[in-house]
């Protein structure tokens, strides 16, 4: 029956300590599994789990920033290449206010703040 050996650290390497040797290849083998955070029988223990954690993570980070990116470029594109209404019509006496093209010119100033601001994230995720 096998009995459970203490995990040793890379820099211990194998417990030749203990009175067990292992030759050269298990000794390499055992050394690099130890670096990776595998035991030595191949199956992980529960000790590592924060460890997993940190892809999952980088990878929801990553897609959040390429989406907010995306999205960013596509509002900042449409408010800036996106041509205003003229607001006044008429002549110096007589002005006319337009105001859908006052709420439209405002529309296309938010798309270019969103924009903006959306990008601004995207780079903030990116560096995260």
């Amino acid at each position: 029956m096998p009995t459970h050996e203490p995990d040793c650290s890379c820099g211990r390497g194998p417990s030749v300590a203990q009175g067990k040797w292992y030759g050269v290849r298990s000794y390499l083998h055992l050394f690099y599994e130890d670096c990776t955070g595998a035991s030595p029988d191949g199956d992980r223990d529960g000790s590592a789990s924060h460890g997993a954690w940190a892809p999952l993570i980088w990878k929801v980070s990553l897609s959040t920033g390429i989406l907010f990116l995306l999205v960013g470029a596509a509002a900042l594109a449409t408010g800036s290449l996106v041509p205003p209404k003229l607001e006044g019509i008429g002549e110096e006496e007589f002005m006319v206010l337009d105001m859908q093209a006052v709420r439209y010119n405002h529309a296309l100033g938010t798309c270019r703040l969103v924009g903006m601001a959306l990008c601004t994230a995207a780079g903030a995720l990116g560096a995260i």
